[in-house]
């Protein structure tokens, strides 16, 4: 019996084992990962469904036809459809390597995508391996795993003079650093700047390189008899060194040459074309170099031992099982020194010190689509934003909103007096880094004086840090602007005329305790001539603005909209909106939101305004099948702050998957 239940474990440790999911090949020190979960995609759509759909028959067809076969399943490529693929990027000082790792269910068929006379592999054991023609891209794989590596060459790592040397690579220029470029021919020089990464590899020798072709400059033939110079004259040309600094060039007293150009001429051809020889076979040294990473780098992922992503804290708390994708990043600040180099130093600064990994998960279900966001901080940054968001929209507002005609809505909350409090500390840190520790003191004065000048108390009661701006439809109206006119002599006539526009009909609302200051400007807007007033509703008086603006105050809030009628309505309280619990508690609970409501757009915008009659019908059709859009925060938990854009799926659809192959095919169209 002991023995039976020792064969059983091993059968099932060894199962287990060929069944591992691939994201254990992933290294620790991923700069990107991204997944699609495969078994959580097919339980929403069948194969078979993804087969039949719109979607499905387009790939199937261009497949078939670019690899001259036939496909009629997604299933004869050969890949495990209800696993997990993968997609991870490194980066190190040298080179950037973007990866897949693909599960593989059926290899000879995932080898028939690639069988021809050109596509050749090696294989050693179980493990096939295939270099793309250009060298660029590595593809191994075996019965159970694909993985697809491409790498570049970061120019910035030969920049460095004893590196470059290592590799045997020379910093190529045309004659010298101060050369100049005469008739077209200009300096060319690789403006690089360093990182601060490791390769995860050790970097290898390069080897050795056919000679690299090079397309000679062509020769400009030039009419002898004004090619030919005296003692009494010399020719002169301009020619423009790097940073747009200008020499005179002053050629020698010399007769040209047969083919109608100056001996100088020549040799400064000659050794163009000698520079653009070198420079192709140095960058065909680094080629060949980045394939060697590349190779090394293939081969530990796919056989190695090394410490897996899997081991990382920050990646393994982003997971969720219900996703069908996700993405995760390192940190915010490797997300800027990747991104801007440009700025050198400036590039490794702290100025995204305080925010950590970055993470992004898709959902889909039988009732919407949604993404769900998330952004470590660390403590401190995580207890000022905590300080910030302690304020809830003002439920006043809510009695002006009416969902059965709204378009749309956008609302935030925050406490006026904790940001005014914490942004000396948020502009030490973006300027603190920038500057450098020799700025030190200048900032921290700078800061000082910002919480002296400003009574962040007083500040907080005049604009409390709430507003909602809500669309309530769209009107057209007609709109006078000017345009011009010329007669027969070509005299420029200034005509005024007229066009209907389409605006937006909305209404801005935001709280304040203290209006002294508001009715200050009121009062100098109506001396100027620029605000008129009638029952305490108030006009800006803009005659280049193509709609009228209405303001006024009342219980607490400043009103800003468009619609004269509407302002009437709330000054008179006749305000009869009613508005959704969706849209009540999205308002209430969170401290940002917006909506979009596509359903109440449907026939609203003017079929001129957007293609023409059948544009126009498109679009309706498409906003008629629409549900809600919707994006709101989520209260800060621990040290994560975190957002949801969901958009609703409308009766009649079995889930959001399908409704989302129902639109492409409905735009297809």
């Amino acid at each position: 019996m002991k023995k039976i239940l020792i064969a059983i474990s091993l059968f099932l440790s060894f199962n287990l084992a060929q069944a591992q999911d691939l994201v254990k090949k992933i290294p620790s020190n991923a700069f990107t990962v991204a997944t699609i979960k495969g078994d959580n995609v097919f339980k929403l759509m069948f194969v078979k469904d993804f087969n039949e759909s719109f979607v499905g028959k387009k790939l199937l067809t261009e497949t078939s036809k670019s690899l001259d076969k036939n496909f009629t399943s997604i299933e004869d490529f050969g890949i495990n459809l209800e696993k997990n693929m993968y997609y991870f990027n490194q980066l190190s000082d040298s080179i950037t390597y973007n990866c897949f790792l693909i599960p593989i269910k059926d290899a000879k068929k995932f080898e028939s995508l690639i069988e021809n006379k050109e596509k050749k592999f090696t294989q050693q054991g179980d493990t096939r391996t295939m270099v793309l023609p250009d060298s660029t891209s590595i593809i191994k794989w075996n019965n159970n795993m694909l993985y697809f590596v491409t790498g570049s060459i970061r120019g910035s790592f030969f920049a460095d003079s004893a590196k470059s040397a290592r590799y045997g690579i020379k910093d190529i220029r045309f004659q010298s650093e101060d050369a100049l470029a005469a008739d077209g021919v200009t300096l060319l020089a690789d403006s690089t700047v360093a990182v601060t990464a490791e390769p995860m590899v050790e970097e290898a020798a390069a080897p050795a390189i056919a000679k690299a072709k090079v397309q000679k400059k062509p020769t400009v033939k030039k009419n002898t008899k004004k090619a030919v110079a005296t003692k009494k004259s010399r020719k002169k040309k301009t020619a423009k060194k790097a940073k747009n600094q200008e020499y005179e060039i002053i050629y020698p007293e010399a007769a040209s040459d047969s083919t109608g150009m100056t001996p100088v001429r020549g040799l400064v051809d000659e050794q163009y074309d000698a520079y653009q020889q070198e420079r192709a076979e140095q960058d065909l040294k680094k080629k060949r170099l980045a394939f060697t990473w590349m190779k090394a780098q293939a081969d530990q992922i796919f056989n190695g031992t090394y410490e897996s992503i899997e081991n990382n804290k920050s990646y393994t708390a982003s997971l969720d099982n219900k996703a069908i994708a996700e993405l995760w990043v390192s940190s915010l600040q490797d997300v800027y020194n990747s991104v801007a180099p440009e700025f050198g130093t400036y590039g490794k600064a702290g100025l995204m010190k305080g925010y950590g990994s970055l993470n992004a998960k898709l959902f889909m279900d039988n009732k919407s689509f949604r993404i769900s966001t998330g952004l470590e901080l660390a403590q401190d940054q995580a207890d000022s934003y905590k300080k910030i968001m302690n304020r809830k929209l003002n439920k006043n507002f809510l009695k002006y909103v009416n969902s059965e005609k709204a378009l749309g809505f956008m609302s935030y909350s925050i406490d006026t007096k904790a940001y005014l409090e914490e942004f000396p500390k948020f502009l030490k840190q973006t300027y603190g880094s920038f500057m450098g520790a020799r700025m030190d003191e200048e900032i921290e004065l700078g800061s000082d004086l910002f919480s002296l000048l400003l009574d962040e108390e007083a500040v907080s009661k005049v604009i409390k840090g709430d507003a909602l701006f809500v669309i309530n439809g769209l009107k057209s109206k007609e709109v006078t602007y000017t345009t011009y006119e010329y007669d027969d002599d070509y005299k420029q006539k200034e005509v005024t005329k007229t066009k209907n526009e389409t605006l937006p009909d909305f209404l801005l609302m935001f709280s304040s305790d203290d209006h002294r200051l508001i009715n200050k400007l009121i009062k100098y807007g109506i001396h100027k001539n620029m605000v008129t007033v009638e029952n305490n509703i108030y006009k800006i008086q803009e005659k280049k603005s193509p709609i009228d603006i209405y303001f006024m105050i009342k219980d607490g809030i400043v009103f800003f909209g468009n619609s004269l009628s509407e302002m009437q309505s709330i000054n008179s309280n006749q305000q009869n909106n009613k508005i959704s619990k969706l849209h009540k508690d999205l308002l209430s609970k969170n401290n940002f939101s917006f909506l979009f409501n596509a359903k109440n757009l449907v026939g609203k915008v003017p079929d001129s305004e957007i293609g023409g009659v059948e544009t126009a019908k498109k679009f309706n059709s498409t906003l008629e099948k629409m549900g809600n859009v919707y994006m709101k925060s989520n209260p800060i938990k621990g040290r994560l702050v975190s957002a949801d854009i969901s958009a609703e799926i409308p009766n009649g659809h079995e889930n959001a998957l399908k409704y989302l192959f129902s639109l492409i095919e409905n735009a297809a169209k």
